[in-house]
């Protein structure tokens, strides 16, 4: 597999996004220390990544920032413990800090985003490669019905070389009929006729025949004891 193929093929995207195994980060790492393609697209996605993340952020209504921000600035009353020397007065208060928490509140929030961002991303590699998938099984089963044509005819054109090819089977061929008036054949009109004496079959292989009115067949005719008999009709 050469570089672009390796690229290609997700790798970037899933070891950024944590979603590829041990084995395959331990590839991958070697891969960008070793060749500047990949660490390229590395930082291209990454930077995707970040520019996604900026263009999905939602701020928030004014009134949910503002009761954001007054609960993480609430604080903590505990009342002092009886124990306690007196001196720090009845009825003092010790604050605790709460500033870990904006600092969690924030975390949650990058979270939030890089959830959104990621289930993005997902979709619409899902739509990829779903667009993909349907793209080549619309082009194998084409290939397929190509490839059945294709054996159909070459059945046909080797039932015909047998045919040509028995000693049993007689070549007849069929000029136009030199008559003159209404109705007469096209004087180029040519066919020609396998007949088969040992199998009776009768194979006819039209040369030069006008095509017919769209009401109207061809026939064609044998002489057995003195008398005509049809051996078919075809367009």
């Amino acid at each position: 597999m050469n570089i672009n193929d390796y690229i290609s093929s997700g790798i970037v995207e899933s070891y950024v996004l944590g979603l590829a195994d041990e084995v395959e980060r331990a590839e991958f790492e070697h891969m960008c220390a070793t060749h500047e393609l990949v660490r390229e697209a590395r930082h291209a996605f990454e930077l995707d990544l970040e520019k996604q993340a900026k263009l999905g952020a939602v701020s928030p209504p004014q009134h949910v920032r503002n009761k954001l921000f007054t609960d993480l600035s609430i604080e903590r009353v505990v009342k002092p413990d009886d124990g306690l020397s007196s001196s720090a007065g009845n009825g003092a208060r010790v604050v605790q800090a709460t500033g870990w928490a904006k600092y969690l509140a924030a975390a949650s929030v990058l979270l939030l985003i890089a959830s959104t961002v990621l289930n993005f991303y997902l979709f619409r590699q899902y739509k990829d490669y779903s667009e993909r998938y349907s793209s080549l099984l619309a082009s194998q089963t084409q290939l397929a019905n190509n490839n059945d044509i294709l054996r159909t005819s070459v059945d046909r054109l080797q039932n015909t070389i047998q045919i040509v090819r028995d000693t049993n089977t007689t070549v007849i061929k069929m000029a136009a009929s030199k008559v003159t008036g209404k109705g007469s054949p096209d004087p180029s009109s040519f066919a020609t006729i396998y007949w088969n004496k040992k199998s009776f079959e009768v194979y006819l292989m039209i040369n030069t025949l006008p095509n017919p009115a769209s009401d109207k067949q061809y026939q064609l005719w044998a002489i057995v004891g003195g008398k005509p008999v049809s051996a078919g009709v075809f367009d």
